[in-house]
C-alpha cells in the first residue's frame, strides 16, 4: 500500500466534503472546489475522516492511490488557508502594476506585457517589483505563477527577469579579454 495513500485526511469543522461517484466537492470559509477523481479509489468519510481505497492491485489503482489522497487534501487546504506564491522583478526598470482585471508587467519589451487575470486568482503588487500570486486551487496557482515567470524568465548573466521569492539563479561568468 502507498504510504501516502493510508493516511487519513482530517476534515476541519469549517469544511464539508461531499461525494458524487468519483466526484468530490469540498465547500470551506475561501470558496469550492470540485474534482472528478480517478473510478481506481474510492473515498470512504468516517466522521471528520476520509479515507482513500484503492478498487483493485493494478499498476494504474496503484500509482493513483497516493495522488488521489494529496490532491483532495490539497483541495481542503485550499479552502481553509489558500495558497500563495510570491515572484520578484529583477532590472534596471523593470515592474509591474495592476490595471483593472489585467497585470501590466514591464520588462524590456517595446511595450508592456498584458497578463490577464484568470478567474479564481487574485494578484496584488505590493511593490513595484514584487508580485503575490494567490487563490484556493494550488495547481491553478503554481501554474499562473509560471506563466508570469515565462514572460521574462532570469537569464543567468545579470539575473535580470522574473523569478520566484527565494529561488536561486545560477549565474555564469561573462567573457573576459583574452591574454596577450
Amino acid at each position: 500500500m502507498s504510504r501516502v495513500g493510508r493516511k487519513a485526511i482530517q476534515i476541519p469543522s469549517e469544511v464539508t466534503v461531499t461525494f458524487e461517484g468519483a466526484t468530490a466537492t469540498v465547500k470551506g470559509p475561501k470558496g469550492q472546489i470540485t474534482r472528478t477523481f480517478t473510478a481506481a479509489c474510492r473515498f470512504e468519510q468516517e466522521g471528520d475522516q476520509i479515507k482513500v481505497l484503492r478498487e483493485s492491485e493494478s499498476m494504474s489503482a496503484r500509482a493513483m492511490h497516493g495522488l488521489s489522497r494529496t490532491l483532495l487534501h490539497n483541495m481542503i487546504l485550499g479552502v481553509t488557508q489558500g495558497y500563495s506564491r510570491d515572484l520578484e522583478i529583477a532590472g534596471v526598470g523593470y515592474k509591474a502594476e495592476l490595471k483593472g482585471k489585467d497585470l501590466l508587467l514591464s520588462v524590456g519589451f517595446s511595450e508592456p506585457v498584458v497578463y490577464p487575470i484568470p478567474e479564481g486568482i487574485k494578484i496584488e503588487v505590493p511593490a513595484p517589483t514584487q508580485v503575490k500570486v494567490s487563490g484556493i486551487s494550488k495547481e491553478q496557482v503554481g501554474q499562473v505563477a509560471a506563466e508570469i515567470r515565462r514572460v521574462r524568465p532570469p537569464e543567468p548573466y545579470k539575473g535580470k527577469g522574473i523569478k520566484y521569492a527565494g529561488e536561486q539563479i545560477h549565474r555564469k561568468a561573462g567573457k573576459t579579454a583574452a591574454g596577450t
